[in-house]
């Protein structure tokens, strides 16, 4: 049997995700470290972490590295952060990284990199008329490039906040979302600043979960995930906002330990 989840069960408030990254704490240095790049994060402070990029290949950073531009990791439940990073054969600094390959490398003190990514829940609706999407809100704006890789879906989102409230943020879809005679994934954002009145406007990129039960309901592993939103005052209606090619394998998040 199915279990069906209502949105209200998973919708998760942060005072804004433009505070989140004082977790990770890096130096504002004017050094520049040879790479960067979004990762999801695997492994704790005991056995050591891994981080696997959204470039595909695999990196794992020095403890005293970690210990020295990200001292708030181990005691955070970041998923997933931007980093800037040196491999650890300077030697071979420059060279261009490759997918599916693992490196060791020294994380670098960056005022550019070093900050965590928010991340959030996908939900399944009983149905499409769910009653909390009547508070879903208008997205100021979505870059259109997003990515989807190791177990998220990623937008960089610009949206109206209360720095004094704390507001409500996810990705939702129904069975009617799951298109599989044309190989399509749609996902919902779902945004609700729970304030009439705003005292800013921000901009971050933000990644989702992708739903991982969904990924054997399509025969081909070429899937179309089309991300919709509200984009227009007094219109609830939800629009594309961009789309993006996914295997089944990037429902999923890695696991190297």
């Amino acid at each position: 049997m199915k279990t069906t989840l209502k949105l209200s069960t998973f919708l998760v408030a942060l005072a804004t995700a433009f505070t989140f990254s004082s977790c990770l704490n890096g130096d504002d240095s004017n050094n520049y470290a040879t790479y960067s790049s979004y990762v999801t994060i695997d492994g704790d402070q005991f056995i050591g972490y891994r981080f696997h990029s959204d470039f595909g290949a695999t990196l794992m950073p020095t403890s005293a590295s970690v210990q020295e531009v990200l001292p708030g990791l181990n005691n955070s439940n970041v998923k997933r952060a931007y980093v800037a990073f040196d491999l650890a054969s300077e030697t071979e600094n420059g060279k261009t990284l490759e997918a599916g390959k693992t490196y060791d490398i020294i994380l670098r003190q960056s005022y550019y990199a070093n900050y965590a990514i928010p991340t959030y829940p996908t939900v399944q609706l009983t149905a499409a008329s769910d009653s909390l999407t009547t508070k879903n809100e208008r997205i100021n704006h979505v870059d259109q490039n997003i990515w989807a890789i190791n177990g998220y879906v990623n937008a960089q989102l610009t949206i109206n906040y209360q720095q004094e409230k704390a507001f409500y943020l996810n990705t939702y879809y129904s069975e009617k979302d799951i298109d599989t005679s044309n190989n399509t994934l749609y996902l919902n954002l779902y945004y609700n600043s729970n304030t009439q009145t705003y005292t800013g406007q921000g901009t971050s990129v933000f990644s989702f979960e992708l739903p991982r039960q969904v990924a054997s309901s399509f025969s081909s592993d070429s899937i179309n995930l089309v991300l919709r939103a509200i984009t227009e005052y007094d219109d609830k209606t939800l629009r594309e906002v961009g789309s993006c090619k996914i295997a089944k394998k990037d429902f999923y998040t890695p696991s190297g330990f």
